[in-house]
């Protein structure tokens, strides 16, 4: 399964190269595996950071 991550800064999106990519997805999926109350499948994870 190809993963991917899309991040955008002031709703301009910024490319991102395999290695940070593959950083990315390791942290973001460490990090919400650890959360309780999850669903059994998870098919995508949204993050959104606004001031």
């Amino acid at each position: 399964m190809e993963r991917n991550i899309v991040l955008k800064v002031n709703e301009k999106e910024i490319p991102i190269n395999y290695f940070v990519q593959k950083i990315f997805i390791g942290v973001i999926d460490g990090l919400v595996e650890s959360l309780d109350k999850l669903p059994d499948e998870i098919k995508s994870i949204e993050i959104k950071i606004e001031e």
